[in-house]
């Protein structure tokens, strides 16, 4: 009896150090971090665009979306989710690796469980950019409606917890937004590149960039990763908007310019706002290497999508019905036209997380 007893003051002592965010998530699922033990923070959250966008845009009004077929073929039985690719995205990739869960839901159109808004959501809208004109342009979310739909959520969540405040600080928040502001609204759309030569452009996303992460951290934000741009240039459908099939150099410059002024403008918000856990995540070097020496990482093909695959990808769109799809996708870095394949996402988080997120999570 006296053995039971102390062994009883234990477990007690050891539920009593358990913080109320882990409690709260086991709750649904009866687990932490689907069986992978003690997450290394309590939530994800996430905004941006289609790189990050878990299925948001399935309850938006636009033709922006990939809730149909081939999508999300190697995802819960093929069933499409709104991801752009063929499985798992990157912030399903993060959370995993944080110890969360597998996959992380979008914040709209989405049957949202106490247990999903407790361990993190997305917030990002495919096609969306720091530049508002870029959203209209294909009529998504803005960024400053995704800063929104956080401000609900923070409300949400404390229904939930009395302990919102702190999940919110402890969390990881994930941004990743520009690509859109630069391949289809600066250099398709006859407006910006009339107003802007590109290193002014540049310059003005990034203040827009600035002020996003400025309005997080007033809202209680604390871990910021914010990702740069990826090697433009290099996307099949911008090979194939270009001409000739290469990487078109000038978007590529684009891109490590805005990345320049953005690791930069991080390394001011670290000072100003007196955060160290505000991080710069550099995509473009890992993709690039990935792209021009893809043997290196057991890919056959990097210069067009597996699904709408052909030279002039941009006019052959990702569905069952106007294209056809290749016969094994994890050959291939791209799963359409513009976004990679599960297996090379998996493989970007796998090179990013130990560099950058690891040291967000210490601080």
């Amino acid at each position: 009896m006296e053995h039971g007893s102390v062994k009883l003051q234990l477990l007690l002592v050891a539920a009593l150090c358990v913080s109320p965010w882990q409690v709260a998530a086991t709750t649904v699922s009866g687990t932490v971090g689907a069986g992978r033990g003690r997450p290394r923070v309590p939530a994800v959250l996430v905004f941006g665009d289609s790189i990050v966008d878990t299925g948001n845009n399935n309850a938006v009004l636009t033709l922006t979306k990939s809730n149909f077929r081939p999508y999300g073929k190697d995802l819960d039985g093929g069933v499409p989710t709104g991801r752009f690719s063929n499985g798992r995205i990157p912030p399903d990739f993060l959370a995993s690796r944080l110890g969360l869960k597998d996959l992380v839901p979008a914040y709209l159109g989405t049957d949202l469980t106490d247990d999903d808004l407790l361990t993190g959501v997305s917030f990002a809208s495919a096609g969306t950019g720091y530049d508002p004109l870029t959203s209209t342009l294909v009529a998504v979310l803005p960024m400053q409606e995704e800063l929104n739909m956080f401000v609900e959520y923070k409300e949400r969540l404390a229904g939930i917890t009395g302990d919102a405040a702190r999940i919110v600080s402890e969390s990881l928040f994930l941004v990743c937004a520009g690509t859109d502001d630069i391949a289809n609204n600066y250099y398709l759309a006859p407006v910006r590149s009339l107003q802007f030569d590109v290193a002014a452009y540049v310059d003005f996303l990034n203040q827009l960039a600035s002020d996003f992460i400025k309005q997080l951290h007033r809202e209680g934000a604390r871990r910021i990763a914010v990702l740069g741009m990826p090697p433009i240039g290099c996307v099949p459908s911008q090979r194939g908007i270009a001409g000739g099939g290469a990487c078109d150099a000038a978007r590529n410059r684009a891109a490590r310019l805005f990345n320049a002024r953005l690791e930069q403008e991080i390394v001011s918000l670290q000072r100003t706002l007196q955060c160290r856990s505000i991080g710069y995540v550099d995509i473009y070097g890992v993709l690039e290497d990935m792209i021009t020496d893809p043997g290196k990482y057991g890919f056959d093909v990097s210069a067009r999508g597996c699904c709408g695959a052909g030279d002039l990808v941009v006019a052959l769109p990702c569905t069952e019905l106007t294209a056809t799809t290749c016969a094994d996708d994890r050959k291939y870095v791209f799963w359409d036209s513009y976004h990679p394949t599960e297996r090379a996402y998996g493989m970007m988080v796998d090179y990013l997380y130990p560099r950058y997120v690891e040291k967000l999570i210490s601080y």
